[in-house]
């Protein structure tokens, strides 16, 4: 039969005998997957495990290395434009981790005392928004309210924080 544009084949299915004698079949089901499969999916499940496991556990941890109750004294800091100076004279500084307040800390900042709560996720730190006290004194003595300044700032804005070979060390973006 030859077929042109404007004739049609009829199609089975619409209003021919031939649709109702079609028989419908079920796609046939999957094969089973075998035991490499399942390992791999054990092996990733393992894996996604132990991520949430350590994330869990480094986030819980309050003070990373065992720093609550320890104290440090500042030996270096930097200005506005990352010059490193070290910390001289009768100025001084201190950081004190408080053993009784997993996340508190306090210390001299070279006129004033203060202290904040803090928090540690993975291996950042940041200082918890409006936790900080600060004592008012304004100290005559010239550079020490620009020290204290420029300490308070550099503690404001660390991001991460180490201690390595007596050394405590804070790291800011930037």
């Amino acid at each position: 039969m030859n077929i042109g544009m404007d004739e049609q084949a009829p199609v089975p299915g619409e209003g021919s005998p031939e649709a109702e004698q079609l028989p419908i079949t079920p796609p046939a089901p999957a094969p089973p997957m075998g035991w490499k499969f399942w390992a791999v999916m054990g092996l990733i499940a393992l894996l996604l495990g132990l991520i949430v496991y350590y994330q869990v556990e480094i986030a819980a941890r309050p003070v990373p290395s065992g720093l609550a109750g320890t104290s440090w004294t500042l030996a270096y800091y930097t200005v506005g434009n990352g010059t490193l100076v070290p910390a001289t004279g009768e100025t001084t500084a201190t950081l004190d981790f408080d053993p009784g307040n997993a996340t508190g800390l306090s210390g001299q900042s070279g006129c004033n005392r203060y202290s904040y709560n803090y928090t540690i996720h993975a291996s950042s730190f940041s200082l918890d928004p409006g936790s900080g006290t600060i004592t008012k004194m304004n100290c005559p003595e010239p550079g020490v309210m620009q020290f204290e300044s420029a300490y308070l700032g550099n503690l404001g804005n660390a991001t991460s924080v180490t201690a390595r070979n007596d050394r405590l060390y804070m790291y800011w973006p930037g």
